[in-house]
């Protein structure tokens, strides 16, 4: 199967809750290619795995390995892996990256109002 069939499948596990097979498939993309779009798949896989280490680390590959690609949503997924790390320094340094980030595609304004609000919520 090629990577991106392979991706579909991952992601229609995923969408099935089906996540302990999905992220089998994203382990295998990413090992095999520096696509961010699967990084960051897989941390949000690992994260409603509840693999929160793995995750931030995932999620930050993917920024790094191509930062202007869905970079706010990323930075939300990763300033959650964070705090539930307990590193509420850090994902507070995330939601205030994305905060001061202009709305861009796919979520336009909803990731920076949504790192508003968790600022509002942990940073007070």
């Amino acid at each position: 199967m090629s990577t991106e069939g392979s991706y579909a499948k991952a992601q229609e596990l995923s969408s099935q809750s089906k996540h302990r097979e999905a992220a089998a498939i994203y382990k295998e993309l990413v090992e095999q290619s520096e696509d961010p779009r699967f990084s960051i798949a897989y941390g949000v896989c690992l994260q409603n795995l509840g693999h929160w280490q793995e995750s931030a680390k995932q999620l930050q590959r993917g920024i790094d390995l191509k930062p202007q690609y869905c970079e706010g949503d990323a930075r939300l997924f990763l300033a959650e892996s964070l705090l539930r790390l307990g590193l509420k320094k850090r994902a507070i340094e995330q939601w205030k990256i994305v905060a001061a980030m202009e709305p861009e595609y796919p979520t336009y304004e909803a990731a920076p109002n949504e790192a508003k609000k968790k600022l509002g919520e942990h940073a007070a």
